[in-house]
């Protein structure tokens, strides 16, 4: 009826622009430079291997397995990295794929509890350094960082998994 179109049209019509000061607020960004972006790219190639540039990816236990394999991988990646600032980089690209392509939160047989404390234990060491050691702002980069994982946290612990994962980040 017309009365409902009306109605629509209004809504439609809302400047969805408009924020509170409070909304913006409690928005969490994680800048990225360049080599963040570069870091993305390798971690989505290392973490989905074959798949990484298809437009249909297929996901099954199998995947568990190379996320799980690939992480031992990636730590020693990651510990030939010379400074704070590149492992950081590295470290949330990595940790990103994972939360991105979290399959293998759900998927997979056990076992997965020593890589999930692993990248725990990783970030809990990073999240120890300086912003400018680690090459991030404190005004966004931190806060987002905190929030993501946080977030990441959630996820994961979340996931049923027998026995749970714990993800100690802090």
């Amino acid at each position: 009826d017309e009365d409902d179109e009306s109605e629509d049209d209004d809504e439609s019509n809302e400047d969805i622009t408009k924020h509170t000061q409070e909304e913006m607020d409690s928005l969490r960004f994680i800048l990225i430079n360049n080599n963040r972006s570069d870091m993305l790219d390798l971690m989505r190639e290392f973490v989905l291997g074959d798949q990484a540039h298809e437009n249909f990816m297929m996901f099954n236990t199998s995947f568990s397995y190379g996320i799980y394999d690939g992480f031992y991988e990636f730590k020693k990646l990651r510990d030939r990295k010379k400074n704070w600032n590149e492992k950081f980089d590295l470290l949330f690209a990595y940790t990103y794929m994972l939360q991105e392509f979290d399959v293998w939160m759900y998927d997979n047989e056990g076992g997965m509890n020593d890589m999930v404390s692993g990248l725990a234990r990783l970030w809990k060491s990073t999240l120890k350094k300086t912003d400018e050691e680690l090459g991030i702002d404190a005004e966004y980069t931190r806060p987002g960082i905190l929030e993501f994982l946080s977030r990441f946290k959630g996820n994961i612990e979340e996931a049923e998994a027998e026995p749970s994962f714990k993800f100690n980040y802090c």
